[in-house]
This record gives structure tokens, sequence and C-alpha cells, in this order.
């Protein structure tokens, strides 16, 4: 079975991440104990219908799975070069060996 290095995917475009899980727990090492890296993204929707409209951001995480495997809703995270203290909203697997995390402000 031929086994990927997923942090490769990571080096050029992630950021250092420090998660507080709600019992006060901290995590900002990933499981090679180097710092933990996640790609941030903060993709913008719109709608419209009729007159109405609405603008939308949905910001999110791609971490390697295993790093973040007790991240919760309800975590805090702190992005490097990002000023906003973001909340868990929700995570999910992405079959890949990659988590999905969603966030809110």
């Amino acid at each position: 079975m031929f086994t990927e290095n997923k942090k490769q995917f990571l080096n050029d475009f992630g950021r250092k991440l420090k998660f507080t899980l709600p019992e006060g727990t901290v995590i900002d090492k990933g499981q090679d104990k180097e710092d933990l890296l996640g790609i941030f993204d903060k993709t913008y929707t719109d709608a419209t219908l009729g007159y109405l409209a609405t603008k939308n951001s949905k910001p999110r995480l791609t971490c390697i799975e295993e790093d973040v495997a007790s991240v919760v809703k309800g975590s805090t995270v702190e992005i490097e070069g990002i000023s906003t203290k973001y909340k868990v909203f929700d995570t999910s697997d992405d079959g890949t060996g990659f988590a999905i995390i969603e966030l809110s402000k």
C-alpha cells in the first residue's frame, strides 16, 4: 500500500493554526509534532431572488484529518496572518485523509 505524505499538500499554502477546545485544551501541533497547518479559504457567494440580493462568505479550513480529530463544534481557532478569531461550526471528512472545518465568527 502506498502512503502519501499529506503534509506536502499544506507546505505551500498552509497557515499555522492554534485550536482551543471547549474544555480549554490547546492543539497547535500535528501528529508529527510539527506546527499544525491548514489551508484557509473564504469563498463568497451571492444569491438574487427578484430584487432581493444577499452576499455571504463561508470561511473554512482544510487540514490533515488525524491532526484535527479531536476538534469539535464550538472550538476556537487562531489562524496565522488572520486577525479574526473563528469558531468551529462543523467538521467533516472529505474521504481523502483531509478534514474540512467550517468556521463562523
